[in-house]
């Protein structure tokens, strides 16, 4: 199918198609996560991320492409979360700058505004790092203005950055120690190849059978570890320097005695508490996202410009023993079934103790106002690893 002309309802199927990919794989994207911190929530994040700018998108009625994708970069900066979130959202904001004024895009402009995504991505990170999502991102831009100095296929030049993108992709291992280390490429460039291979399926109106969709062999291979476990297991919690992924989001100018914001300042400033910093800002707010041993240092600081519109701090140290823990406690993929499993939930050590000695195969903690989640229960019934299983899901409480 041939596209000489991007219609808005076009690039809408576009964005469509693109949530529908990176949502469908986030959680392998997940397990590929070890840089820059084993944390195992990349794909998450991403996924968040560019569902929060799809939304924007397909509830607008605009029919300019330079609306629709204004749309794009200003939810998925809303909505970003995370080192690849943040960086995704700056990758569409440099999109949505280069087709600001048009109501359709060529095949040229197509491929202007993802070289145009990448030089805005790079100038928000303060310290940039060859073999991640930013080296998948221009490689597959690269490809894609090659690829219009000899077609005016739209769908040529979104196939020419898919394939850019994949080839770097597979190269970053080369380029990070950490990746070759664990047998994996980069999370964050593989999570952006996933939305490009949306974007050229929507372009297209058509799947191809082609495009990777990981399967339990895809996913062996890719992930270097034993009994299908995730990257993160491989490495070291302690090797964690900033242990706190802190992010803020201020609306600029709001409240009293509110101080002049100068990006380069406050970049700087945020820079020497931690590292993986990116400072993201426009007229009406900033974004931030820092690892760091001091959140509290950080939303302080953020308060001196601005009302502070939304904070977030995940412990990473935490997360990642947590990712270990729950693939330690999964049981080996040769041990054979039990013929029967037992799964219940009670409130303290005492009641749990009690129930594991009368042969009870997984025991929960919980209680009421503090009920396992659903995931809890299903990772539970996992452990169990039985033919039969019997789950008392009714707490049990003293």
């Amino acid at each position: 199918m041939e596209v000489t002309e991007i219609s808005a309802a076009k690039f809408q199927d576009m964005v469509r198609v693109a949530a529908h990919r990176i949502n469908k794989n986030a959680e392998f994207v997940n397990s590929l996560n070890v840089f820059p911190v084993p944390d195992g929530d990349t794909g998450t994040n991403m996924n968040l991320t560019f569902q929060s700018g799809a939304k924007a998108v397909l509830e607008s009625d605009s029919d300019s492409i330079g609306e629709l994708a204004k749309g794009l970069g200003k939810g998925l900066l809303m909505g970003a979360r995370g080192n690849s979130g943040v960086i995704s959202s700056q990758l569409f904001r440099g999109f949505a700058k280069s087709v600001e004024p048009k109501k359709t895009l060529s095949a040229q402009d197509l491929a202007d505004a993802f070289a145009s995504g990448v030089e805005t991505a790079y100038k928000a990170v303060m310290k940039p790092v060859e073999g991640t999502i930013l080296t998948v991102a221009r490689e597959g831009a690269k490809a894609g203005l090659k690829a219009a100095t000899s077609s005016d296929d739209a769908v040529e030049v979104m196939n020419a950055v898919v394939k850019g993108a994949r080839r770097a992709l597979a190269k970053t291992p080369d380029l990070l120690p950490v990746l070759k280390e664990v047998g994996v490429v980069d999370s964050g460039g593989q999570g952006l190849v996933f939305i490009y291979e949306g974007f050229r399926e929507g372009l297209a109106g058509e799947i191809d059978d082609e495009v990777y969709v990981p399967d339990e062999a895809a996913m062996n291979e890719m992930v270097n570890a034993v009994h299908h476990q995730g990257a993160q297991t491989q490495l070291n919690p302690d090797d964690i320097v900033y242990g706190y992924c802190t992010e803020m989001m201020v609306e600029l100018g709001k409240g009293d005695n509110t101080k002049p914001f100068d990006y380069e300042t406050f970049r700087h400033y945020l820079d020497d508490l931690g590292d993986s910093t990116l400072v993201v800002a426009d007229d009406e707010v900033v974004k931030v996202h820092v690892h760091t041993e001091h959140p509290g240092t950080v939303f302080r600081y953020g308060s001196q410009f601005g009302e502070l519109m939304k904070i977030k701090v995940d412990n990473m140290r935490l997360q990642h023993e947590s990712i270990i823990e729950r693939e330690e406690a999964q049981p080996a993929a040769d041990q054979p079934l039990a013929e029967l499993g037992v799964v219940t939930i009670a409130a303290g050590e005492g009641l749990g103790d009690l129930f594991k000695s009368l042969g009870v195969t997984v025991v929960l903690n919980g209680g009421q106002t503090m009920n396992p989640s659903t995931n809890d229960i299903l990772e539970a019934i996992n452990q169990a690893h039985a033919k039969m299983l019997w789950c008392c899901l009714t707490t049990v409480t003293s």
